[in-house]
């Protein structure tokens, strides 16, 4: 339960969302930062020029370290969706990032954003390996994804916001994979 009670009246851009996620009826004590919050995000889902496997590999590396179980709930599905597999998703529930689970790029991107959530910062030699496979706008994007997420989580935990009730169906753990 969620540890402070949603707002009864909701910014318009709320119920302009595709779906009014608990998450952003939170976020709706402060109206102003609704619609920033939400357009950075879908910029990030949407507009990234990272493959949308490695985005989602990196958002379920963000809810596994900051043991968010709403982003993990919600980013399940859609990392499923994106060629994730349930593989790929219990390593990284389990802190396993290494090369039987994942290709070399994959393990860059979540040693980068492994870096920036321990230590808040990119160690040089893992700075310069993830420059090896990414571009400049991708490395930037990953940067910034990582950092979006954890606020993200910070919300989430602080505030305790419950989990949507039509997602928790959708990343029930499966065998297989």
């Amino acid at each position: 339960m969620a540890r402070i009670p949603y707002p009864e009246r909701l910014p318009d851009v709320v119920s302009r969302l595709p779906v009014p996620l608990n998450v952003f009826k939170m976020l709706s004590h402060a109206p102003n930062l609704v619609g920033p919050t939400a357009d950075l995000g879908l910029i990030l889902l949407t507009g990234s020029s990272l493959s949308p496997s490695t985005r989602e590999l990196v958002i379920m590396a963000v809810a596994a370290e900051t043991e968010c179980a709403y982003m993990a709930v919600q980013h399940t599905p859609i990392a499923l969706d994106a060629g994730v597999t349930r593989t790929q998703l219990d390593a990284i529930s389990a802190g396993h990032h290494g090369g039987e689970y994942f290709d070399e790029a994959e393990i860059s991107a979540l040693t980068v954003a492994s870096s920036l959530l321990l230590s808040r910062t990119i160690e040089i030699d893992v700075f310069e390996a993830a420059r090896i496979r990414y571009p400049e706008r991708q490395l930037t994007e990953l940067i910034m994804l990582v950092g979006y997420y954890v606020m993200v989580a910070g919300l989430l935990n602080g505030t305790a916001v419950d989990i949507d009730p039509w997602k928790e169906v959708d990343a029930q753990p499966s065998s297989g994979d």
